[in-house]
Formats: C-alpha cells, structure tokens, sequence
C-alpha cells in the first residue's frame, strides 16, 4: 500500500472570497455530522477507498 500523503498545514489551500449556497450548505452539514458523532474511522476509510476509486474509476460517460 501507498504512503498516506502528508499535508502541508503551513500552506493551506487558497480560499474563495465567495463560495456558492450548496458548497456552504455540504461544509456545515459534515460539520453538524462530526460535532454528532456520525464519522467512519481512518482505519475503515483505507479499507473502502479502494472500492470508492475503483467504482469512480470505471464509469461510463466520462
């Protein structure tokens, strides 16, 4: 298995001035999730990741 990329936090990603209603809306609803409990733990993320990028990866239409 690959080597989980480490983030850079002292260079973090540039933020819009403005972000679209549903953007805003997704952002605290997964706050609201986090702050309730409902998260899947890192270990079981690295499990399923596989089958995520490989049902992503084999769409048609793309």
């Amino acid at each position: 298995m690959s080597k989980a990329k480490e983030f850079e936090f002292e260079k973090p990603a540039p933020v819009m001035d403005e972000e679209d209603e549903a953007t805003l809306a997704a952002i605290d609803e997964g706050i609201r999730d986090a702050k309730a409990g409902r998260t899947v733990p890192m270990k079981e993320v690295r499990k399923l990741l596989p089958q995520w990028i490989t049902a992503s990866s084999s769409r048609k239409g793309r």
